[in-house]
């Protein structure tokens, strides 16, 4: 039930006050709009403007001559109208393309799609969603009229994940050097546009150019990749010193080549006693090693010493 709002002027018709008329007109229109005849829904709302000047707030349930409705609503019906004269736009937590003309591709058919969707031509306006969603891994937000490559959105709040298609690099490096790791990275997200698009043949080949040029494995499902290295990175922080952050890329490096050669209780034992006195935990599917806090107690002068107990 709409109601006139305590802010609205009086409807006049001549001399004479007829609120009743306008609250017959908005009734007729939710009677449309509860029929699903929103063209004629529309008609009464644009009659009601153009001839009396009334406009309507479907969130208060209310009606007003000049479109009052308060200070502090009228504030937000303000923001409202410009977020609703506003087009879609990227987000800002979007991944980019490298080809400007793509991106311009993106946005005019964004802009299609809210013209398909106003026309009601739906099946239109799915396709359009469909082909940008397989050909660029566009994911639209109606709600805050953003789209974005990768499918996040910072602006909706909350904790962000990280964007489809975007692998992250574990573990050392090995021979890589920075140029080498920006062409991994493209390649890597080339693959993961030709799987979108189904070019599987084109995603193997890229995969296996990954592996034989640089040494390069890729996890899918993690969404990371690492250089198959004998060498470990090291994660997180810590208080170790350069000698003793040495010493420990040094047995790892003697762990990898026991556990190579099958020797694995020798291995065991430089991953045991690393953790025992440094606290150190090893995560050989990343290739990364990290001191856990709660296990390490350590000091430098014990280093050498540790070095000699297990080389002897």
């Amino acid at each position: 039930q709409y109601s006139k709002s305590p802010h609205s002027d009086d409807v006049m018709v001549g001399d004479v006050v007829n609120n009743e008329l306008i609250t017959k007109l908005v009734k007729e229109r939710t009677k449309f709009k509860m029929m699903r005849q929103y063209d004629k829904a529309d008609a009464v709302r644009e009659g009601l403007r153009t001839k009396f000047n009334v406009m309507i707030d479907d969130r208060l349930k209310q009606w007003s001559v000049g479109g009052d409705f308060g200070e502090e609503h009228n504030a937000q019906r303000e923001l409202a109208d410009k977020f609703a004269n506003r087009g879609y736009i990227k987000s800002t937590s979007s991944l980019s393309l490298e080809d400007a003309e793509e991106e311009e591709y993106i946005q005019f058919h964004v802009d299609a799609r809210v013209q398909a969707k106003k026309d009601r031509n739906f099946e239109t306006a799915d396709k359009i969603r469909l082909d940008l969603a397989q050909r660029f891994d566009v994911m639209i937000n109606d709600k805050m009229k953003l789209w974005s490559i990768g499918g996040q959105f910072e602006e909706l709040g909350g904790k962000m994940g990280k964007p489809r298609g975007v692998y992250t690099r574990r573990g050392a490096l090995g021979d890589l050097t920075p140029e080498d790791e920006d062409t991994v990275s493209k390649m890597i997200a080339d693959r993961y546009h030709a799987k979108k698009q189904k070019n599987f043949d084109v995603a193997d080949e890229i995969r296996d150019d990954l592996l034989s040029k640089y040494n390069v494995r890729i996890d899918d499902r993690s969404n990371e990749w690492r250089v198959d290295t004998e060498d470990y990175a090291m994660a997180g922080t810590n208080s170790l010193t350069e000698d003793e952050v040495a010493f420990i890329d040094g047995k790892l490096k003697e762990r990898f080549y026991f556990k190579r050669e099958r020797q694995f209780e020798e291995a065991d034992e430089i991953r045991d006693h690393l953790q025992e006195r440094f606290g150190i935990q090893v995560d050989d599917r990343v290739k990364e090693w990290y001191v856990d806090s709660l296990l390490s107690g350590v000091g430098v002068a014990e280093v050498e010493e540790d070095d000699a107990s297990i080389d002897e």
